[in-house]
């Protein structure tokens, strides 16, 4: 069963504490706020952003490198293109076209715009990428319960995370299932339709199960009993990641607050 974005590894990345994983994400997250439309040379600076992700992928496996690429291509992709679709046709009050036939005008605003958006975008779904590809999801949340987060949040954040791979796991199954029974799957959009209803019930009703069956195990455990939790999984941290983490956490904000300061 997958875990979620999860690629099993032991490289550079995944020896990491998560917490320091995070940090550098949101790290990230905040230099997306940069004011890219003033600043000279925006896509060299977005692009070196996105080139060292790509290296520390790289640093943890060839594996790491070609899932966190494919992963954020398909991702992206038809938000991109929809975005320059969309704005680069229909941006109002614009100033100047770059192409126009018939009622199709392409605005040169709206490009712009979308440029700014992509980048924040792409550089947000890159670093959060390399988070979970190089993170198990109970190590996650297990280092957030390391920083004050409470078991029942955690378990709720641990479900999220591992509810898609379960769910198309379980819609694979099914769909075997049906197909093996005679049941056709592709052809026409109306069949596809009409094999939509007996692939969603039985997919519908086993999630039901399941969390039927998880919230008994869960009682059995004493999962809200007022006492401290036991788990099987260690993390090791270290002085130097904890300093790690604060410091790409300051230059981040650092470099946000002075840039935005300069150009104010």
């Amino acid at each position: 069963m997958q875990t979620g974005l999860y690629l099993p590894g032991n490289g550079v990345l995944h020896r990491l504490h998560p917490l320091t994983k995070v940090g550098g994400c949101i790290a990230v997250l905040l230099l997306t706020a940069l004011p890219w439309q003033h600043l000279p040379m925006p896509w060299l600076w977005a692009g070196g952003i996105l080139f060292g992700l790509a290296v520390a992928a790289l640093s943890d496996s060839q594996a790491t490198l070609y899932a966190w690429a494919r992963r954020l291509l398909l991702i992206s992709a038809p938000f991109l293109v929809s975005m320059f679709l969309i704005n680069g046709f229909l941006w109002p009050n614009t100033t100047t076209t770059l192409w126009e036939w018939g009622p199709l005008h392409l605005s040169a605003d709206g490009l712009t715009f979308s440029a700014l958006i992509a980048t924040r975008l792409v550089l947000g779904i890159a670093a959060s990428l390399l988070l979970f590809l190089t993170t198990h999801p109970a190590d996650f949340v297990l280092g957030l319960e390391q920083i004050g987060l409470s078991h029942e949040l955690a378990y709720l954040l641990l479900a999220v995370l591992s509810l898609l791979p379960r769910m198309y796991d379980r819609a694979q199954t099914i769909m075997a299932a049906q197909q093996a029974r005679g049941l056709r799957t592709s052809g026409s959009l109306r069949q596809r339709a009409r094999a939509l209803l007996p692939l969603l019930v039985p997919l519908v009703i086993g999630a039901l199960r399941d969390v039927d069956e998880r919230a008994m195990a869960l009682e059995a455990r004493a999962f809200r009993a007022p006492t401290p939790k036991t788990t099987i999984r260690t993390l090791h941290d270290t002085p130097v990641q904890r300093l790690m983490r604060w410091g790409m956490l300051a230059i981040a904000l650092g470099s946000v607050l002075f840039t935005r300061w300069m150009l104010a």
